[in-house]
């Protein structure tokens, strides 16, 4: 993470100017504040997407924005794992790692300042939900353990349709009529379809009348340029900040590049297809990853001269996954199946402390992008006292 805004620190002071060095359009960032600095402020809430080859951990993404799916499924899936193994022999020395959901909300009463009793709003969405959740009706359902939580942490925390948010007086934010102190922002605001609550959120945040968790100003330190950055300026670190780079994040290029450089990218990446990944630099939930291996040369082709013309996609080693030995049962027949399924872990860190974590895995005869929105499914991890 550090390395990360390192790297973003090195090109820009504030906000916006980060926002034009990497080419992102204003409009896919409404929430913006294009004054903010860079700062370790924004080092809050993170979750890299980690794949094992042979054993050794491989970054093949970071997030670090508020807007982080899965805590809830880690928290829920570890506590009924922990449950499982307490009925076997040993079954004491297995346990669930710290709560993600309540790391979280921790984390956001003490980075944004909330004393006892603020209200904090978290919005439903549709635009990006995780599969099941399209139905608001659902959603709010499904967050209500988060609004537990922050009430647990001394917060008035309420889920609710956009639809509910509007400003009073001064553009301060409105929930019902009532004041909101924060919003947990699980969303990115330009892929929402437009409405009068999200209108009421824009001008709040704009008029600094409420706090969020997080500003949008993460979402461009998950921007998967920087990745190349760090490539990019590996000569140049520390020693051992070199090692790391090396050693467990692929090697990572801005692809199309520019001049002649762009044109040996491309020449690269044609004979290169079964080594590499194509991604787009702001893409989430796996849309628009095209993997090498899985593709032909005229399908890559065909990926790489529409990367050219749309711009902002970088190009990855690709890193063959370790697989897990897995059972699956049919759930109308009741079948089992075994199977050996690639999988990828994706620790929380909450105040830069690690939580709960997500771990998400393929299915037999499933897509290789290891996402919800393409199949995978979800689970997590346990700890394990081996004394």
């Amino acid at each position: 993470m550090r390395l990360i805004l390192d790297a973003c620190r090195r090109r820009a002071a504030t906000v916006g100017e980060l926002q034009d060095v990497l080419g992102v359009d204003e409009t896919d960032t409404p929430l913006l504040s294009r004054a903010e600095p860079l700062g370790e402020h924004l080092l809050v809430a993170a979750r890299p997407d980690i794949v094992y080859r042979s054993g050794v951990p491989y970054f093949v993404e970071f997030n670090i924005d508020g807007a982080l799916g899965g805590t809830l499924q880690a928290d829920l899936l570890a506590a009924r794992f922990r449950a499982l193994y307490h009925r076997l022999p040993g079954g004491h020395r297995i346990d669930a790692p710290p709560s993600a959901v309540d790391s979280r909300f921790a984390e956001i009463r003490t980075s944004l300042g909330l004393p006892e009793g603020s209200r904090v709003a978290i919005p439903v969405f549709s635009k990006g939900a995780a599969p099941g959740l399209e139905d608001p009706d659902a959603f709010l359902a499904w967050l209500a353990p988060m609004c537990e939580s922050g009430r647990r942490h001394g917060m008035d925390t309420v889920a609710c349709t956009m639809d509910r948010l509007e400003t009073g007086a001064d553009d301060v934010l409105l929930l019902d009529g009532q004041p909101v102190d924060a919003v947990l922002r699980l969303f990115l605001s330009a892929d929402q379809p437009p409405s009068p609550g999200l209108d009421a959120l824009l001008r709040a945040v704009r008029a600094g009348r409420v706090r969020m968790h997080t500003s949008e100003a993460t979402w461009l330190l998950s921007d998967k340029s920087t990745m190349a950055w760090l490539w990019t300026d590996k000569e140049f670190l520390p020693e051992d900040d070199r090692r790391l780079v090396e050693r467990h994040l692929p090697w990572t290029a801005l692809f199309p590049g520019h001049g002649r450089q762009g044109d040996e990218l491309l020449r690269y990446a044609l004979a290169h297809r079964t080594e590499l990944v194509l991604k787009p630099t702001g893409g989430y939930g796996g849309g628009g990853v095209v993997l090498g291996p899985e593709t032909g040369d005229e399908e890559w082709r065909e990926a790489l001269d529409h990367a050219r013309w749309a711009g902002r996609h970088i190009l990855q080693t690709h890193v063959t996954p370790d697989r897990l030995a897995l059972d699956f049962q049919d759930q109308e027949t009741g079948a089992v199946e075994h199977a050996q399924v690639p999988f990828v872990v994706g620790p929380f860190m909450f105040g830069q402390a690690p939580s709960g974590v997500l771990v998400r895995h393929g299915v037999p005869g499933g897509g290789p992008v290891l996402n919800a929105h393409h199949g995978a499914l979800m689970s997590s991890a346990v700890l394990v006292d081996r004394c």
